[in-house]
């Protein structure tokens, strides 16, 4: 095996819990047919640059090699997208069964936990097919067997290995409080932090969607741009700060309320185009799929901005649509007229520049072989 062989990647494993007590106890029917549901959504909601290694039994191993990892949190944006996807599905067999069978009785017992793991690997042919291999993934898939519940109470969760935090440069999202130590037989200590996703997906499914529909009225026609990349990669060009400055031509942008680092709803931009700063917040994202943020512009004057983004074959079309100016104040209401205008004078005649430059990072990231600073 030559050093060439060996690749640096990111391990994700989703494990139901309580598949084993839940197959042996129950209908078979109907527990094959409701672990097939939950599988049948689960396993289309990993997409590039994650890609599936195996499902084996109550689990699916994914994995993406570093080099195509866009942005340094992604891995955690997607392990909680993960997790939502299943309690969605879970709740919707919840809601729809009327039967009082074992099975159908005992679909809340079931739970998610992922780890993310990061380290080395090697492709090797097993039965005819690629499969993953290597220490590394040994110790993500000895990570399930841990003692998260015993010491946190938790059954619904992300377990992140300070591997991955460091390659994520996400160390300092969390609090010392939060690192807790597996000993793992013949592999030693691992250290890592657990996230609560039962409580992501409860804040989740309580926020409020804001969105940019197309059928609104606009400020200007909606843009429809095409990009040879998926959407996870054209999201991170939408929304990650020096990316987002690159193609809207601004000078700089400055970042605050970010979490540690962690980019998220309420994360605040002040882009800045000469002697004039838009401020720009983050009110709601759904990260490979939107992102919509609110101009807070003078006299209270409030305008949104959505980045819907449509995959299509291997890219994405990108989707931008900016809402009318709107003010709760009379003289906001009053000048509304003008910062129309004022705001159409800046974007109409930038926006086949802006087309460009979004064209062109998402051609450069295909060239570079997707090797721009994971840390930015």
């Amino acid at each position: 095996m030559s050093g060439s062989d060996i690749k640096t990647a990111f391990f994700v494993i989703a494990d139901i819990s309580g598949y084993t007590e839940f197959m042996s106890k129950t209908a078979i029917e109907h527990a094959k047919g409701i672990l097939e549901g939950l599988f049948g959504d689960l396993v289309p909601a990993i997409r590039s640059p994650l890609a599936i290694s195996g499902l084996q039994g109550d689990a699916v191993f994914a994995y993406a090699f570093e080099s195509e990892v866009m942005s340094k949190q992604f891995i955690l944006d997607f392990a909680e997208q993960l997790y939502c996807v299943f309690a969605r599905s879970k709740e919707k067999m919840v809601v729809n069964t009327g039967c009082t069978c074992d099975a159908c009785s005992n679909i809340k017992a079931l739970e998610l936990k992922i780890v993310v793991h990061h380290g080395q690997c090697v492709m090797q042919e097993t039965g005819g097919r690629e499969e993953l291999a290597g220490q590394d993934v040994i110790t993500a898939f000895r990570l399930l067997k841990n003692s998260v519940k015993a010491d946190t109470g938790l059954t619904a969760y992300t377990l992140i290995t300070c591997d991955a935090l460091k390659a994520m440069d996400m160390v300092d999202y969390f609090d010392d409080s939060e690192f807790y130590t597996e000993d793992i037989e013949h592999i030693g200590e691992v250290e890592y932090v657990v996230r609560d996703m039962r409580a992501a997906w409860n804040r989740r499914r309580s926020s409020q969607r804001t969105f940019v529909e197309a059928s609104q009225k606009l400020l200007i026609d909606e843009w429809i741009i095409p990009l040879p990349v998926s959407p996870d990669v054209a999201f991170t060009i939408c929304t990650r700060p020096d990316l987002r400055a690159s193609w809207l031509g601004a000078d700089h942008v400055e970042m605050f309320n970010t979490n540690n680092g962690k980019l998220e709803p309420g994360s605040l931009y002040h882009c800045h185009h000469g002697d004039d700063i838009f401020p720009f917040e983050i009110v709601d994202w759904n990260p490979g799929e939107y992102a919509t943020g609110l101009y807070n512009l003078p006299m209270g004057i409030t305008m949104h901005e959505t980045d819907e983004l449509v995959q299509v074959g291997d890219g994405t079309m990108v989707k931008i649509r900016y809402s009318m100016p709107t003010s709760p104040k009379i003289m906001g209401k009053l000048m509304t007229g003008a910062v129309k205008k004022k705001l159409c004078s800046i974007i109409l005649p930038d926006k086949e520049n802006r087309i460009r430059r979004m064209t062109e990072l998402a051609h450069k990231m295909i060239a570079s072989d997707a090797t721009l600073d994971l840390a930015s």
